[in-house]
């Protein structure tokens, strides 16, 4: 029988290795441990940087590069409601039957994106001049309408106008959004995309030549998005349902889309500056030279949204671009590297275990490859509770 130590102290630290290489998979607790501890270049790139886990079960990271375009062509134009426009639009200078013929006039087929940065509300608007304006609402493709809100303690339900555009999105613990529970001036009509273009109240915080602007807010338990929000979301011909909120706060607009990174605010850092707004007066006579991506600016807009064409460029603009995908190395490859793992161990010397480590893991970072680590620990506990007589090296 002392003959056969030798043998077991070299194949039991394989066997109970390779065992766990193919049963890994299926060890919850040991894959998230695997996951926390591969080591790979973009895990320390955060800002415009996603590492997609979808497949991690299978040991295969894909990495999203994010970064804003400099020179992505976007037809996106500030349009500023002023006097001359006004003086086209009617006698009554903007009224609800005036703007449902602004809307009719300055409508195109291709437009990917109309804003009207501040609600279409009026108390006095008769109930035939809605219905126009609503009807011509309702025609116009990629319409957005922004809101101004504020948080009172009111305790009030969300309105029914505002439910087509509550977001069902599940919120990760330790997001403290931004509250709201009662809108300035409703508006006079639906719409299946409100946003909110202010929160009274809440300050907009600066990042260097950035803001850092909300994208969620809650209402109660609904979720409802900003105004720069819907609009990105309406851009993309995307329901409020292909919304992906992943728990270290990077918000996917469906799994190629917009990539933008929240802080626990619920806040993206976006443009700052305020674009020179042209006169809508040029839709009005010249529609057919008018930007696909149109932001509509009436004067009582919130000065908060003067920087929307900014932040929606550049957001429009990060989009998901593949990377790399890192892959576990082939089975064949991680029992050939076990084998040798074990013979190396045989040389008992204190320098071969850290050395293996730091080849293993640097090889795998060079190679752009993921290595299972369990599996070389397990080996390494296994073969110190073997008796250093059992070494096959050992002379007899």
């Amino acid at each position: 029988m002392p003959s056969l130590r030798p043998s077991l102290s070299f194949l039991l630290p394989l066997i109970a290795g390779g065992g766990l290489l193919t049963k890994l998979p299926e060890i919850a607790a040991l894959a998230r441990i695997e996951l926390s501890s591969f080591v790979f270049p973009e895990r320390f790139q955060k800002d415009y940087s996603f590492v997609d886990r979808s497949e991690s079960k299978k040991f295969q990271l894909t990495c999203l590069d994010f970064t804003p375009d400099p020179e992505a062509n976007l037809n996106i134009k500030s349009y500023l409601l002023d006097q001359e426009s006004l003086d086209i639009m009617g006698p009554d200078g903007g009224s609800s039957i005036e703007w449902a013929q602004f809307l009719a006039q300055t409508r195109l087929d291709d437009d990917r994106l109309t804003v009207i940065t501040s609600s279409l509300s009026w108390d006095d608007a008769s109930e035939l001049a809605i219905l126009a304006l609503q009807g011509q609402v309702d025609k116009t493709p990629s319409l957005v309408i922004g809101l101004q809100a504020e948080f009172i303690n009111s305790e009030a339900p969300l309105p029914e106008y505002l439910k087509p555009s509550a977001i069902p999105l599940k919120i990760p613990a330790g997001f403290d959004l931004p509250k709201i529970d009662y809108i300035r001036r409703p508006s006079s009509i639906n719409s299946n995309s409100f946003g909110i273009s202010e929160i009274r109240g809440l300050k907009l915080e600066s990042d260097g030549d950035q803001t850092l602007v909300p994208m969620l807010v809650r209402w109660d338990n609904h979720i409802l998005p900003s105004l720069t929000l819907a609009s990105i979301l309406k851009s993309h011909r995307l329901n409020s349902a292909e919304l992906i909120l992943e728990k270290d706060g990077y918000l996917r607009l469906g799994i190629e889309g917009t990539i933008l990174k929240l802080d626990q605010k619920g806040q993206a850092a976006l443009p700052n500056d305020e674009q020179v707004q042209k006169s809508a007066s040029i839709l009005q006579i010249y529609p057919e030279q008018a930007e696909t991506y149109k932001i509509i600016t009436p004067s009582s807009t919130p000065k908060s949204t003067y920087g929307l064409e900014g932040q929606i460029r550049q957001a429009l603009s990060q989009k998901a671009v593949h990377r790399h995908t890192y892959k576990r190395w082939p089975l064949s490859f991680e029992l050939a590297l076990l084998v040798t793992f074990v013979s190396l161990l045989h040389l008992r010397r204190i320098w071969i275990e850290p050395l293996i480590l730091v080849c293993v893991i640097g090889g795998s970072v060079l190679a752009g490859k993921w290595m299972l680590l369990s599996p070389l620990v397990l080996i390494t506990i296994i073969f110190h509770l073997c008796p250093r007589n059992a070494s096959p090296l050992q002379k007899h």
